[in-house]
């Protein structure tokens, strides 16, 4: 059974730092350290075999079994002559752990035994082949542990296929959890969780002797965590049984109990498994408590990574809109722009059709409030401050009773002023000043003007309107600087 979060495409405004730096180093970590892993491991298995090593350790591993009170059938001694049984047969002792602890701690070839420095400089080589194998040295041994190995082991992956399934999963839950919970918490989660994972393996398995490698119990974490930090709120999963998949929206939490009664399954009915199927049971519960525990350190997860994506409504109604304007059917193509403004009511596109379409009837109020409506649109945007002066000049041109917001007005003067079109800015702030004397905002636009006239020479008007301002606006801020200068 498989069951996989959905969400929506992560946006790189805020891109998910964190998990692309764990998969890189992940990736960065098998790819120039673990490429000789696999040659290292059967190179020191061929040097067991050829180097004549299996042939001093392998029948007194027989007769360790054999007197073994717990044996509960005889042991037939290993045909030294068959390579296959005699892999078979170190395969099992390197698994037995109290066997292997006699081993090296001499009491198996005692230093007594004339084969014993001959024993001792081939189990040395043998040793030093195998470290060189990444896995085998920085994986987790619970029977030989190391602390650092608590933390490597998560590191570290026994193939190329064991990589990307992990990696996989990294990105799909941890693009989720850090845009969502926050960059520092995902990160405590996935290191914390993956350490947990680790200790309830060392506690199940103490005497496993071979080492436990990859990045599936922190992951397994951020499931843990994933259900319990969207709690009630229902996401995308998608889900197969083999036979059948599908996507269905559910409850986060539900996947809790779903997950780890999956792991408790294929833990005791799977069969014999490579899959460290204790830690991935650690991961989840631990990253459900932790996200549990540490849920107030964030407050509210942003629920929008998870929302289902809403359904694009607004191009099909745009391409009907202008399928009706080429038809020359306006009525129709003016209700589909509307309905495509009740939805994103400063769509420029929409906006601009709207305003070619009440401009042939430029006496109607639709018209003049389409315009008011594109000009406010194009206006907070620096870069369409030009289509703003060509729709003001043609909406002048169109109509010969103007019907804008004084606020509007001032803002056009105020885009003319910076592009240093100061005549056609003072015919629009002095029939503002006509019609509304003590306008707000009348005193900056003058002022800005006066300027513009300085800089082209013309100090006449440069004078007439800094007397302006100190003449009508007194008590203005602009007067006062003025009055200093």
């Amino acid at each position: 059974m498989l069951i996989v979060p959905l969400s929506k495409e992560v946006g790189w405004k805020n891109p998910p730092i964190v998990t692309l730096a764990l998969v890189l180093i992940n990736c960065f970590i098998f790819f120039v350290f673990q490429t000789g892993d696999n040659k290292a491991w059967m190179e020191a298995e061929i040097f067991y075999v050829e180097s004549g090593l299996a042939r001093i350790e392998v029948p007194r591993y027989d007769t360790y079994l054999a007197n073994e009170k717990a044996a509960r059938q005889p042991t037939e001694p290993t045909d030294l002559d068959d390579e296959e049984a005699v892999h078979a047969r170190h395969f099992q002792m390197e698994r037995d752990v109290r066997f292997t602890r006699l081993l090296m701690a001499d009491r198996i070839v005692s230093p007594d035994e004339p084969a014993y420095e001959n024993w001792r400089r081939l189990r040395n080589d043998y040793e030093a082949q195998r470290a060189c194998s990444v896995a085998f040295t920085h994986g987790l041994r619970p029977a030989f542990p190391r602390v650092s190995s608590f933390f490597e082991y998560m590191f570290l992956h026994g193939g190329f296929g064991h990589l990307l399934g992990n990696m996989v999963f990294l990105w799909i839950l941890g693009c989720m959890l850090e845009i969502g919970a926050g960059r520092l918490f995902f990160t405590g989660i996935y290191l914390i969780a993956g350490l947990l994972a680790a200790g309830l393996f060392y506690i199940v398995y103490p005497t496993s002797t071979m080492p436990l490698v990859g990045a599936s119990g922190a992951i397994a974490g951020l499931m843990g965590a994933y259900t319990v930090l969207y709690g009630r709120k229902r996401v995308s999963i998608f889900y197969s049984l083999g036979f059948y998949f599908n996507t269905a929206r559910v409850p986060a939490i539900l996947l809790l109990p779903v997950w780890l009664a999956n792991e408790a399954y294929q833990l005791f009915f799977s069969g014999a498994s490579h899959v460290a199927y204790v830690a991935h049971i650690g991961g989840i519960a631990g990253g459900a408590i932790l996200a549990l525990a540490g849920r107030h350190l964030v407050g509210s997860v942003n629920p929008d990574r998870f929302e289902e994506a809403p359904r694009d409504k607004i191009v099909p109604l745009m391409d009907q809109a202008l399928e009706h304007m080429g038809n020359l059917e306006m009525d129709q193509a003016r209700e589909r722009f509307e309905a495509i403004l009740e939805i994103s009511p400063h769509h420029p596109d929409a906006l601009s059709h709207l305003f070619n379409i009440h401009k042939l009837n430029p006496a109607s109020a639709a018209f003049h409030e389409t315009t008011r409506q594109l000009l406010q649109s194009r206006l907070k945007d620096p870069e369409t401050h030009s289509q703003a002066i060509e729709l003001y000049q043609a909406y002048g041109k169109i109509t010969h009773r103007q019907a804008l917001s004084i606020p509007l007005y001032l803002q056009i003067a105020g885009v003319l002023v910076s592009r240093g079109d100061a005549a056609e800015a003072e015919k629009i702030v002095m029939a503002v000043f006509k019609k509304k004397p003590q306008t707000p905002g009348l005193p900056s636009i003058l002022v800005k003007l006066a300027k513009a006239f300085r800089e082209q020479g013309e100090l006449g008007h440069w004078k007439h309107y800094r007397q302006m301002v100190c003449d009508y606006f007194p008590d203005s801020a602009e007067a006062n600087i003025i009055s200093r200068t």
